[in-house]
């Protein structure tokens, strides 16, 4: 009796693992938990770049508001050393980052119209330029040998920058990266 019971219970076990072998209930459950580690770990990384692009575009936008406001309201004051609050108020404004600065400052050039060199007028202006130094120029202060030629005129260049912290820190990247864009109009 004793070998049949034994044959019984080894039966019914041997039963039982094959059931267990054939059922697949909750074998999605252990997929997943496999596969949602991996999942994560690609996901988070992508998220964090996306924020970061989404900085580096707000950047540009602080930038290019500096522009549209030296190009709307002109340069303040006679040189290229006054300081230009009014734009760099307009780049740190136009965006709802905190630490957008304009950085380096807002300066003024005169440059030529088709993107040639500004050949050294024969009176050279005082330094640092002024925009009516760029207005005084002829089209003869320019080197290249277009078939329209134009004076040059007085462009201002606008910086703007801040540090983005990564949510993770990576090889390439290190703690922080510095975002800038710059924006340049003519004026006259």
């Amino acid at each position: 009796m004793s070998s049949r019971a034994s044959r019984d219970s080894a039966l019914s076990a041997l039963t039982a693992l094959r059931r267990l072998a054939s059922d697949r209930r909750g074998a999605a459950l252990v997929e997943f938990a496999m596969v949602a580690p991996v999942l994560v770990g690609l996901t988070l990384p992508m998220v964090d770049i996306g924020i970061g692009f989404y900085y580096k575009t707000r950047v540009m936008t602080a930038a290019e508001a500096g522009a549209q406001y030296a190009f709307l309201k002109g340069w303040s004051g006679n040189n290229n050393t006054t300081p230009q609050t009014a734009i760099n108020t307009a780049v740190t404004s136009a965006t709802g980052l905190s630490g957008v600065s304009s950085s380096p400052a807002p300066s003024l050039s005169c440059k030529c119209v088709d993107g040639t060199n500004l050949v050294n007028p024969s009176n050279p202006p005082s330094t640092p330029w002024k925009p009516s130094d760029c207005t005084s120029l002829s089209s003869s202060n320019c080197t290249g040998t277009g078939v329209n030629p134009q004076s040059p005129g007085a462009y201002v260049t606008v910086n703007a920058q801040v540090t983005y912290t990564p949510l993770f820190s990576y090889l390439s990247f290190g703690n922080s990266v510095t975002l800038t864009a710059s924006s340049t109009v003519r004026i006259q």
